[in-house]
């Protein structure tokens, strides 16, 4: 999916309904919860995946964003989000930890069932959506592992996060194999994959999570060519890539992270560090940030920052872009120790009409993936790889006197999934 920037502003493509895009195909489905490969068709199966990537997915952003120390979110009926989630302990059994994960193994129900299908597309597909919904799991879990059996039985044990990635890696490496002997997809995606929606495209955006998984184990070589067979492309729109749609049909849903910034009451608010460091003449932060002059207080939180990152609440949200494969060109380039990622750090840079940086380095690396990706939800996930997480948090301590007991949380397993 291509959107098309024009004075700075994301003009949105038009979608279609994410849960009906399946024609005059009669889907035969006798539990639409409990899908089974006797009652479920090909089309079905990939439509209810990729439609549970979406389910919750306010919930599953808004943990990662106010723990990663991108945002707060101001709930007057819930202090849990600047309660448990910015100090923790998080509670097992309640949904900001339960709703993600629920939603996520509901996708690999389908996934499961489309890899025995018996169609190599449809198999690579949902390869391709397994390991994402893996990777979304181990994005809020990290240490604590998750479960790689999935038939119910709580009794077996979890499975540590050394062998998820590998599941992970074995996943998307699997269903590339099986789209490169796809010709055709004998199914429709939704307009989130406009541009990836044949085997040999759809293929390219495999390619480029499995870039990004690389990166986070810090497999260089595998990344760099991952990143070759992606939908790279350094000349290219940066916000050329694949996205959750939206739309106001019948059974659709809205996108559930946006909020006017112009409006009275506005919950989710940008973390002040990110105006205090940011270049004094930043196009790219203040395309993404409103600051409204007036602060709002909460529990001993402020912030008068407002994202202005979506213009409606049917604007699509990014699974991976254009531009974020060019940072991770340059993640490669540092770890190779030569040129510091310069060249592609500066190539972003100047899409956001921004001067040359001096340097490269990790340091200059982590500084535009925190701002280009601003909300994408990869901020947590670098600073944990690069074990920086008491950065993180330190430096929101250091405006946040008051908050002292703050730290950054890994979510545990949810207590349904725990025997006892």
């Amino acid at each position: 999916m291509s959107i098309t920037r024009k004075n700075k502003t994301l003009k949105i493509l038009p979608i279609i309904t994410v849960l009906f895009w399946v024609g005059c195909e009669e889907l035969d489905i006798t539990d639409p919860n409990n899908p089974s490969a006797e009652t479920s068709t090909v089309q079905s199966l990939v439509t209810g995946a990729e439609a549970y990537l979406r389910v919750d997915i306010g919930v599953y952003l808004r943990d990662l964003l106010v723990v990663g120390r991108e945002a707060y979110y101001f709930e007057n009926a819930d202090p849990r989000y600047t309660g448990e989630l910015m100090r923790g302990p998080i509670d097992p059994g309640g949904f900001l930890c339960n709703r993600p994960w629920a939603t996520n193994y509901k996708v690999i129900q389908n996934c499961l069932l489309l890899a025995e299908s018996g169609d190599d597309g449809a198999s690579g597909v949902g390869k391709t959506f397994h390991a994402y919904a893996l990777m979304r799991v181990l994005s809020l879990t990290a240490e604590n592992g998750a479960r790689l059996n999935y038939d119910g039985d709580i009794d077996v044990a979890l499975s540590s996060e050394a062998e998820v990635w590998t599941a992970i890696e074995g996943l998307l490496d699997g269903g590339y194999s099986d789209l490169n002997s796809a010709s055709s997809f004998s199914f429709t995606l939704s307009s989130g994959f406009d541009g990836f929606d044949t085997p040999a495209t759809f293929a390219q955006f495999n390619r480029a999570l499995r870039a990004r998984v690389a990166v986070h184990q810090s497999d260089w070589a595998t990344a760099s060519t991952a990143l070759s067979n992606s939908f790279l492309d350094v000349s290219g729109n940066f916000n050329n890539g694949v996205y959750h749609v939206f739309s106001s049909g019948a059974n659709d849903q809205d996108n559930e992270m946006y909020e006017s910034p112009y409006a009275e009451v506005v919950k989710l608010r940008v973390h002040p560090t990110y105006e205090t460091d940011a270049d004094s003449d930043s196009s790219r932060y203040f395309d993404k940030v409103y600051n409204a002059g007036s602060t709002a207080d909460y529990d001993d939180l402020n912030s008068s920052l407002m994202p202005k990152i979506w213009e409606g609440s049917y604007d699509p949200i990014p699974i991976i872009r254009n531009e974020e494969l060019i940072l991770l060109l340059a993640e490669v380039d540092i770890a190779g120790g030569t040129t510091g990622g310069l060249a592609e750090i500066n190539i972003v840079r100047a899409w956001h009409d921004l001067p040359d940086a001096a340097s490269g380095g990790l340091d200059q690396l982590l500084y535009e993936k925190r701002y280009s990706l601003l909300f994408e939800g990869q901020r947590l996930q670098d600073m944990r790889h690069y074990d920086m997480l008491d950065e993180l948090n330190d430096a929101h301590l250091l405006i946040n006197p008051d908050r002292l007991d703050d730290a950054i949380v890994t979510f545990p397993i949810p207590e349904t999934e725990t025997p006892g």
